[in-house]
């Protein structure tokens, strides 16, 4: 499942300012869900704290994946914000580049896997998170991720 097929540019947010972790997933959220890919925002968010409890999201570089399956998430979307700046994600990570999966848990085995793959192995391309740094359009990071 390639992630350009998830993302749009109203999915994508530069700058975004965030107070903590919780402000950035919920205001992450938000856009999700202005594109009608949930049913219940608070059941979608809630999936996502229920998760990062288990286990932070933080993947180094200063990158995090928060990710909720759930009956909230009427069909899958990838987002991406890069905030303006850097939150304390867990103990021992921050993050200034966030990318939200949303799926329905009918989905959560096969699709979230192959998401979280794909965003997983642009993250570790060098010149990917070059782009996400130094990108100064939406345009330009959307073209970033669906390379």
């Amino acid at each position: 499942m390639e992630c350009s097929c998830l993302i749009n540019n109203e999915l994508i947010v530069i700058d975004l300012e965030a107070k903590d972790k919780e402000d950035a997933i919920r205001k992450i959220g938000h856009l999700i869900e202005k594109q009608g890919k949930l049913y219940d925002y608070e059941g979608f968010i809630q999936s996502v704290f229920e998760r990062e409890k288990t286990f932070p999201t933080a993947v180094g570089y200063e990158v995090s994946i928060p990710h909720g399956k759930s009956k909230a998430v009427k069909e899958c979307a990838l987002a991406f914000a890069r905030l303006k700046e850097k939150v304390i994600w867990s103990e021992d990570e921050e993050a200034r580049y966030v990318f939200m999966i949303a799926v329905p848990e009918s989905d959560a085995g096969d699709k979230h896997l192959k998401i979280l793959a794909d965003v997983s192995r642009k993250i570790m391309r060098d010149e990917f998170r070059e782009s996400l740094k130094n990108s100064t359009t939406i345009d330009e990071i959307y073209k970033a991720i669906e390379s």
